[in-house]
């Protein structure tokens, strides 16, 4: 056997330079597979956005839901309180909403106890939860109330509208002041709908949109005639009679063709058990089915002029 100067044979000096290669080459990968796990691992930190648990963001909305609902509860039991109680029961009854001063409490020992109540009410109704923010654990709300009021039994009922700010406080609301009272929100704005092309009576259209309305509100004939299969529209009845007083589409009615549709208003006068009359809107979507044009659905909104603005409730549109 041979051997070099460092005492090695030849053969095992092959071996030695090839584990050494072998490892150059193993270190190398590790090197490049570190760098990619880096480079992925900066790209989901850094790059792609963080995806929150299903689970998290339904349990935070129902959390935030909960919490609006609660507020606005609270504060129209809040509202009837203040407006039912008289003086001298104030602190009393009150206690159970705010933290009155103590000055309201001496106050009150000092009211006769025959003193009135200040309004006679309908209950209240929440008329909206507005969130403003949060103060270390607690969540802040600013609640609307409307109320029917009247001074006395038999005055007649004005309508009122009262703001209560409300904290939510590990799931217990509490008032942070007393109502104040505010005026009316206004009537709104009207929209334009596009209905602009009449329907004439003898028109097959105006036909089934009459046949519709008089058998949803009356139940006397199949609804089935009238819509497209498998509709979730069902008859609701209770009327003695519904008579078509106009129809108009948003389109000039197209030749029949399968899948078709087009929008229809219909206005109604329908006569209640006790034969008092009632007017209803029926915005429609028809569907042509087989040269057939049936009921599609109960549109949630009429169609509207999508370049007219808004016009404050009391000023004429055109």
């Amino acid at each position: 056997m041979e051997l070099s100067s460092t005492g090695l044979s030849r053969t095992w000096q092959r071996r030695l330079a090839g584990v050494r290669a072998w490892a150059r080459r193993a270190g190398a990968v590790f090197v490049v597979a570190g760098a990619l796990v880096g480079f992925a691992a900066g790209v989901k930190v850094f790059v792609l956005p963080q995806h929150p648990d299903e689970a998290d963001v339904t349990a935070t909305a129902f959390r935030a839901a909960n919490q609006r609902d609660a507020a606005g509860q609270f504060a129209a039991n809040f509202v009837a309180a203040v407006l039912t109680t008289p003086a001298s029961a104030r602190p009393a009854v009150l206690q159970r909403f705010i933290t009155l001063p103590k000055s309201e409490a001496a106050a009150a020992s000092t009211a006769p106890a025959s003193d009135p109540a200040p309004a006679v009410i309908d209950t209240p109704k929440v008329w909206s939860v507005i969130p403003n923010g949060a103060v270390g654990e607690a969540t802040l709300f600013s609640v609307m109330v409307m109320v029917q009021q009247r001074p006395y039994a038999s005055a007649p009922a004005t309508l009122a509208f009262y703001r209560v700010p409300v904290s939510i406080w590990r799931f217990q609301p509490r008032a942070m002041d007393m109502p104040v009272p505010v005026g009316d929100p206004g009537l709104g704005a009207d929209l334009m709908v596009s209905y602009d092309y009449p329907l004439s009576p003898s028109s097959p259209v105006y036909a089934v949109v009459a046949g519709f309305v008089n058998s949803y509100l009356t139940s006397t004939a199949s609804l089935d005639r009238y819509v497209v299969a498998g509709s979730w529209i069902r008859p609701v009845g209770g009327y003695q009679s519904a008579a078509v007083t106009g129809a108009a589409t948003n389109v000039e009615v197209p030749d029949p063709g399968a899948g078709a549709q087009i929008r229809v208003r219909v206005t109604v006068k329908a006569q209640t058990s006790q034969f008092a009359t009632v007017p209803f809107t029926f915005p429609l979507t028809l569907e042509n089915s087989g040269g057939t044009w049936m009921v599609a659905d109960l549109d949630l909104n009429p169609q509207v002029v999508s370049t007219s603005d808004a016009v404050p409730a009391g000023r004429s549109q055109r």
